[in-house]
């Protein structure tokens, strides 16, 4: 018994000891990307800047659809996660304060918005 939790033990160190590989990479659809989010069989990326959302394929990197986040007003997207079949888009102001979360559905019809101020 000792032995074979010797051996795990080992297998999982030399697991986590190796050096990574990078599988694929993608040419990004736009030049500020602050938030990337995977789920659905589609990669999310938002571009800042553009205040865009993009849905890319996984393993081309085509975009298939993209929409515009029009509901921040003064706040910066900065963040995005994908979750549940919706998109949750962060943005809050300059000073890191009145922070929101902005829900669409994942083809980018606008749902809700939340505060994240504690």
């Amino acid at each position: 018994m000792k032995l074979l939790v010797f051996f795990l033990l080992a297998a999982s160190v030399a697991v986590c000891t190796a050096d990574p590989v990078v599988d694929r990479t993608l040419d990004a659809p736009a030049g500020d990307i602050t938030g990337l989010g995977l789920g659905g069989g589609y990669l999310r990326a938002l571009d800042r800047t553009s205040e865009t959302v993009y849905r890319m394929d996984p393993v081309t990197g085509a975009v298939s659809l993209s929409w515009a986040v029009t509901q921040t007003g003064t706040r910066i997207p900065t963040g995005l996660t994908f979750l549940n079949d919706c998109v949750f888009v962060a943005a809050g102001t300059a000073t890191g304060t009145a922070a929101c979360a902005y829900r669409y559905s994942s083809s980018g019809s606008y749902v809700s918005c939340f505060s994240q101020d504690c």
